[in-house]
């Protein structure tokens, strides 16, 4: 049974702080040193400060950037800049945006559920988690004890009586809309306690799965279990919640940058590839090779198993999986065969963990490969030389990381890109100690 409640949200008061797309931010893992700029300049009541707060030379284990977004937090608080509301709400979040010439709508519910084990089979994730990302948004929880950012979760719902629900709820002033970056983000809340009791009792028969935010709920899980004693509050986490047969999800590939722990022999490599994959030479063009990689992707799209590992400078080769039960004795115990249906997992386990030796569910391995939704940038980061090479990939369908994730099989890390991302900012969930 999965246990989903309405909350009393902190929310900005607006006539203090301005605009509320000056206050607003995406999830701090998409922040970049140039948006953390920009958003700091922006405003000074910037939600950033909070969920990634500048780190300086000057910090120390007792003075950081983690105790930085505490005092603020607390500051704010006291003086009125962060209000709560007064009764439990559910908090309804539409996102309008386009997806190659189609205008789409995502509608979903921000609330409290309350954490538990992957191993009771209710909470599913889908991805394994990068050990340092935990360790720092452990820092920030424990620091400030509240969730500035939900995580995003996915249920099912054919017959649609939650959408039904939200769309009664929509037809009120919104709180908030906002346009950014081509998407409007849509803000309302109810506390109409029948409401509640609605959508509380819909969800207990349901499974959640974790679409995009995998650390914060293992930290928020971690986090609970150490302190349910002190901080009993902490056994729920804030997750934004939209049903699967909604139609309105979008899923991009993340690709592979990678700096190989030893100097990169591409003629051994491509050798040692053959045993794996058939090897082709890709053309690309002098101004489009990103685009070009797309193309070819596509083309192959029904193909499971197939990648472009991208050398620099133009060059480039199709890698097609030849035997996609290769990887089955390259398995760990833990893993499901399963995962040989899936291109990520073929190219970790051929690719990246048996070619370039870089296991990534080493933590000491996972500072060899870094990841990148835009295709432009990546190209441009291999021709630069930062990178060795590339290996861009197809996006995993949703169907798939569905039925994997509600059979307890988790993709490598960065296996999906849920488009849009989630604002930071729209309510925080504080936690009473």
């Amino acid at each position: 049974m999965v246990d989903v409640v309405p909350f009393k949200g902190l929310r900005y008061n607006t006539e203090m702080t301005g605009p509320f797309n000056q206050v607003i931010a995406p999830p701090y893992d998409v922040i970049s040193p140039a948006v953390q700029d920009e958003l700091y300049e922006i405003n000074p009541y910037n939600i950033v400060r909070l969920i990634l707060n500048r780190e300086t030379p000057e910090d120390t284990e007792s003075s950081n950037r983690y105790t930085r977004s505490a005092k603020l937090y607390q500051q704010w608080i006291s003086e009125k800049v962060l209000t709560q509301d007064n009764e439990a709400c559910f908090y309804i979040y539409q996102q309008e945006y386009d997806f190659e010439g189609t205008r789409k709508h995502r509608i979903g519910v921000l609330a409290r559920v309350r954490l538990e084990d992957f191993s009771q089979g209710n909470i599913c994730p889908h991805e394994f988690t990068l050990a340092k990302a935990k360790q720092d948004r452990l820092a920030l929880l424990h620091a400030c004890k509240a969730n500035f950012s939900p995580i995003f979760g996915l249920y099912s719902d054919p017959e649609k009586i939650s959408d039904k629900i939200f769309e009664e709820i929509t037809k009120n002033s919104a709180l908030a809309e906002i346009a950014d970056q081509g998407i409007v983000h849509r803000f309302w809340k109810s506390s109409d306690p029948s409401v509640s009791q609605t959508l509380t009792d819909l969800f207990k028969e349901k499974k959640i799965v974790i679409a995009d935010g995998h650390h914060r709920y293992e930290t928020a899980l971690d986090y609970y279990k150490a302190n349910r004693d002190n901080v009993p509050d902490s056994a729920y986490v804030m997750m934004f919640l939209t049903n699967l047969e909604s139609e309105c999800l979008t899923v991009y590939p993340i690709h592979r940058m990678i700096k190989t722990p030893v100097p990169f022999d591409l003629a051994k490599f491509l050798k040692d590839a053959e045993s794996y994959f058939d090897v082709q030479p890709l053309s690309l063009g002098q101004k489009s090779r990103d685009t070009d990689i797309k193309r070819a992707l596509e083309k192959e799209g029904n193909r499971s198993g197939t990648f472009c590992a991208y050398i620099g400078n133009g060059e480039a080769y199709l890698l097609k999986v030849k035997n996609p039960d290769a990887i089955l004795p390259m398995l760990a115990s833990e893993e499901s065969p399963m995962l040989k249906a899936l291109d990520v997992a073929q190219l970790h386990t051929l690719a990246i963990n048996t070619l370039l030796k870089i296991d990534t569910r080493a933590p000491d391995k996972q500072q060899f490969i870094s990841y990148q939704v835009d295709r432009a940038e990546t190209v441009k980061r291999i021709d630069s030389g930062e990178f060795d090479l590339a290996f861009f990939l197809n996006s995993t369908p949703v169907a798939d990381v569905r039925r994997l994730a509600e059979s307890g099989v988790r993709l490598p890390q960065k296996a999906t890109y849920f488009y849009p991302k989630l604002l930071s900012g729209l309510v925080i969930n504080p936690l009473k100690i």
